[in-house]
């Protein structure tokens, strides 16, 4: 039962991110008369969208399958996971989110939402060292090997 909790605490969380950010944008928008998007970037941003979710999906999959928890810091993964995404960024999550979001501005046709995105990423990095610090205090070695091979944000091409 806490574990749904956890989950649905999440989804929560998400969802207002999903609809506040678009809505902040497009009022924005309309307050400074910005003019509409061209056809093309609304289905670029519906693209970007779909590979946000998916990387979204992919992750949450994974913290739950491999890592036995959830990506709500009341009930962390387990385990650490290091395969899939995670092989490539240590901030998959984050990057999803980022793509999803910027994805669902454009497909609404919102400059600013895209750009109160691109805003948020300097809380979320923040967010994200003191993540890593906690990481590096539960799982020790395993996680200071993980993060010398594995980048921060920039995903690093599959090895072979």
């Amino acid at each position: 039962m806490n574990r749904i909790l956890a989950w649905l605490e999440m989804f929560g969380l998400f969802a207002l991110l999903y609809v506040g950010i678009p809505y902040a944008g497009l009022r924005i928008d309309r307050i400074l008369g910005l003019p509409p998007l061209p056809i093309f970037v609304l289905g670029l941003g519906l693209i970007l969208l779909s590979i946000g979710v998916a990387i979204l999906a992919w992750c949450f999959a994974l913290f739950s399958r491999v890592g036995h928890g959830t990506p709500n810091p009341a009930m962390p993964p387990e385990s650490l996971v290091t395969i899939g995404p995670y092989a490539w960024t240590r901030n998959p999550i984050a990057l999803g989110h980022a793509t999803a979001l910027i994805g669902l501005s454009l497909f609404l046709g919102s400059v600013f939402a895209a750009v109160i995105v691109v805003v948020l990423a300097f809380p979320v990095h923040l967010a994200m060292l003191r993540e890593e610090r906690t990481l590096e205090a539960r799982f020790g070695d395993a996680y200071r090997l993980y993060k010398i091979s594995v980048p921060r944000w920039v995903p690093r091409p599959w090895r072979r």
